[in-house]
């Protein structure tokens, strides 16, 4: 059976704070560049993901199955954006889902920290073609200075597949903490019922969530 590495990243507001004022993310960016928000529905949904599925199979994830993202489209604090380049010939370049983390994730991560804000950034993503100059940070900034108005924190997970390189792009030029690796079923065919985790490090459990991630 095939697995690849799942890694859990996150990225508090009091870091991102700080790499505002150190220049490390941006707060305005080029005008040929925004997001679009557009009705959080399945219909607008899956053409989206359809261009992405063309090279990265994303459609094969099981969470991504049409009943399980109609009810997460559904749910409260769920957000879809267009991603786009007005220099483009066709300005939308790429989408972005966002929206509350399921109580699994909050418990593994943040077990002592339940009041506290997270956002799920489920998916954010360039269309075959688009990809590079460096329009895919420029998209998450515009992301975390919208939803960190009412979030500490902002997680995401990234599966090693097509583009390993995006573990140093979300380390490095992101400043995301890995919060740990996990090893699952390739979902670009393989089984789906077998998952054998590692941890990267442990979850971290003692003090604020602030000092567990910054």
């Amino acid at each position: 059976m095939s697995l690849v590495p799942k890694n859990h990243w996150a990225l508090t507001k009091a870091r991102y704070q700080r790499g505002i004022l150190s220049g490390i993310y941006n707060n305005s960016w080029p005008a040929n560049l925004h997001i679009q928000s557009i009705a959080p529905t399945y219909e607008n949904l899956e053409p989206m993901m359809d261009k992405m599925s063309v090279l990265w199979h994303w459609k094969d994830q099981e969470r991504h199955n049409e009943e399980a993202l109609r009810k997460k489209l559904a749910q409260s604090g769920t957000a879809l954006y267009s991603l786009r380049d007005s220099l483009e010939e066709k300005p939308e370049v790429g989408y972005a889902l966002v929206s509350a983390p399921p109580i699994s994730l909050k418990q593994r991560f943040w077990p002592a920290a339940n009041d506290i804000g997270v956002l799920e950034v489920n998916n954010l993503g360039m269309f075959p073609g688009n990809e590079g100059g460096g329009r895919g940070k420029a998209y998450f900034e515009m992301i975390f200075d919208r939803h960190y108005k009412d979030n500490d924190i902002v997680y995401w997970s990234q599966h090693e597949t097509h583009a390993p390189t995006l573990t140093r792009f979300y380390g490095e030029k992101m400043q995301m903490e890995l919060l740990a690796t996990d090893r699952v079923p390739d979902f670009r065919g393989s089984d789906q019922n077998d998952i054998s985790r590692i941890h990267t490090k442990p979850p971290r459990k003692t003090g604020t969530l602030v000092s567990q991630l910054t």
